[in-house]
């Protein structure tokens, strides 16, 4: 399929994963209420942190292998055992790690059975080869995937969520849908003949692809410090209360995130490909384009939350969520400066593998955000939350152009690799 149509078929499915949410969530918060709708919430936000480190940055630094060896059959397999392998051995350092967190944190007693059930999203984790498709530019079957385990879910969500006791239920549902895709897309793949053959994976490989991915699961453990680790400290100072005011905001302006990503995941095979071609004015020119798109439409999204917010919340959570509109109208900046973040990350530093700066950046970033977060935090309660991640996104944001520019100006350092370490393919 060609990236237009690409682009299209995620669109398509990508409006019916804005609309299965809508369905779910009034339901969710009218039924659960403020305090396990943030227990809820401080779960997801927890258990993040596994999933990504289950993840390791493998996602973007495979996908980018998978799209320059896409016609090489025994290298695509090489990847896919080797990204696998190494997920499965990094899921279960995770779950040992909830395990005595579990057993050891008082604090974390009240949640424990919702951080268990978050378990199955780390094996979803594993399961889930979106690197595979997305690099073979395959997306369009990916998120149909990821459209029908959500469905699938929605229908015992409702059949049987009916008060504040039923919560695990809907942990269930909320954590299995990540499981049921993988499932599905780990069987496609090996059915329709994605992964040609077995292939050996040595110790060098998966060290190899370690030290390269490592360099994304670095920054992202710092971004952590400032994203999800945000509702876990707001959860400890302030309650659960203040979290589902802080998750009621995030939820509304989640959707609006997403949006970018059909985008994303079409274009960035292509940009790697150009980049490795030395076609940098043409991988450029398509950077513009995208960031001409985001800008124009997070404008609007923004005037909508500051013209209509309020009645956005009675309409999805009840009067009993009011409270959070001060969040709303921060969080709102929130999706234009991360889609700025990741165009100039993903489709320049990543697309051409200068990812040696991202630790840098991400740990100033991390201490920025330590500086001002558990201050704000403890002033002003979940809009403190609010006020801090936009504070600390604005100045990553800032960093990563100002990388992008010297990366400009300079010229790559390397040209991109093509195999699984840095050998010739």
């Amino acid at each position: 399929m060609s990236a237009k149509k690409n682009a299209m078929a995620l669109y398509a499915i990508q409006a019916c994963n804005f609309l299965v949410p809508l369905l779910a969530l009034p339901w969710l918060s009218r039924t659960l209420g403020p305090e396990k709708f943030g227990q809820i919430g401080f779960a997801q936000a927890f258990i993040q942190f596994f999933i990504m480190l289950t993840d390791f940055g493998f996602d973007l630094t495979a996908a980018r292998k998978i799209s320059i060896n896409r016609d090489n059959p025994v290298e695509l397999a090489r990847v896919y055992w080797t990204i696998t392998i190494a997920k499965s051995g990094l899921a279960a350092l995770s779950i040992l790690i909830i395990g005595v967190l579990l057993l050891c944190v008082p604090g974390l007693h009240a949640d424990r059975w919702v951080i268990m059930i978050g378990f199955l999203a780390v094996v979803g984790t594993v399961l889930n080869p979106l690197w595979l498709y997305q690099g073979l530019e395959r997306m369009p079957y990916m998120a149909l995937a990821s459209l029908l385990s959500r469905i699938v879910c929605l229908v015992p969500f409702l059949l049987f969520v009916r008060s504040p006791r039923d919560y695990l239920i809907a942990a269930v549902t909320l954590f299995i849908p990540l499981l049921l895709s993988g499932v599905w897309l780990t069987g496609a793949a090996h059915l329709k003949g994605l992964i040609a053959s077995w292939q050996r994976v040595r110790w060098a490989d998966i060290r190899e692809q370690s030290v390269e991915a490592f360099h994304i699961f670095s920054g992202s453990a710092l971004t952590f410090l400032y994203t999800y680790a945000n509702t876990v400290v707001l959860r400890f100072i302030c309650g659960n209360v203040q979290v589902g005011y802080y998750v009621t905001a995030d939820k509304l302006v989640s959707p609006i995130r997403q949006l970018l990503w059909p985008l994303v995941q079409t274009m960035f095979p292509r940009i790697c490909q150009l980049y490795a071609q030395g076609e940098t004015v043409a991988a450029e020119g398509i950077v513009r384009k995208l960031i001409l798109i985001v800008t124009l439409f997070n404008s609007l999204a923004i005037l909508a939350v500051y013209l209509v917010g309020d009645r956005l919340i009675l309409l999805f959570f009840g009067m009993r969520f009011m409270s959070a509109l001060p969040m709303l109208k921060v969080l709102i900046f929130l999706p234009l400066i991360l889609a700025l973040a990741i165009i100039f990350l993903q489709m320049q530093l990543v697309a051409q593998g200068q990812l040696r700066s991202l630790k840098r950046i991400y740990g100033m970033g991390a201490a920025f955000h330590a500086i001002q977060t558990i201050g704000l935090v403890m002033w002003l309660g979940a809009l403190g939350t609010a006020i801090s991640v936009v504070l600390t996104e604005t100045f990553v944001t800032g960093l990563i152009y100002y990388e992008c520019r010297k990366l400009r100006h300079r010229g790559p350092a390397f040209k991109p690799s093509l195999s699984i370490g840095d050998r010739t393919a």
